[in-house]
């Protein structure tokens, strides 16, 4: 496979399912590729951008559309173009939202449960902010990858700290 774009906001991408990789035509710049996206949030019906396209922002700009559905506010603009336009959204059950820190969006690395968390020794940091802001109680004891409860951790690219987001079928 030819050289794949790098993405700030998920650098895990290649990694995750949000990525088929077979052979396509690119609905925006009708090149054959081996690696695409098959949806994004727009009117249009898309079934197959390819990763250049999404990383310029001309499947944005071309399907008036973008590929993350929620996220925090900041206050740069260009950091908001930059996720919604140009990068890849992650596969969630009611899509998906962004977290952010230091004023920029955090990079996605992936689903986790709390099995995950506590190997990596941060279930104790990320479920003490998580139970914070309200949202599903109990997470920790029903908290598992890939389950009906699942857990989508991000981390800071400025200071390093881990953040986590709980959504249920």
């Amino acid at each position: 496979m030819k050289n794949l774009p790098v993405f700030r906001y998920h650098p895990n991408l290649y990694d995750s399912s949000a990525v088929t990789f077979q052979r396509g035509t690119c609905q925006c710049c009708g090149q054959e590729v081996e690696a695409y996206l098959e949806t994004m949030y727009t009117a249009r019906e898309v079934d197959c951008i390819c990763l250049d396209c999404v990383a310029s922002g001309r499947a944005a700009e071309k399907f008036d559309g973008q590929f993350v559905q929620y996220a925090e506010p900041v206050s740069d603009p260009a950091r908001r173009d930059e996720l919604f336009c140009r990068t890849p959204g992650y596969i969630s059950w009611q899509g998906e939202y962004w977290l952010a820190c230091c004023d920029d969006y955090c990079a996605y690395l992936g689903d986790v449960g709390t099995r995950e968390l506590e190997e990596m020794g941060v279930a104790d940091e990320v479920f003490a902010e998580y139970d914070a802001r309200g949202e599903y109680e109990d997470a920790r004891l029903y908290l598992e990858k890939g389950g009906s409860m699942a857990g989508y951790l991000f981390r800071c690219l400025h200071c390093g700290k881990y953040h986590l987001w709980v959504d249920a079928d």
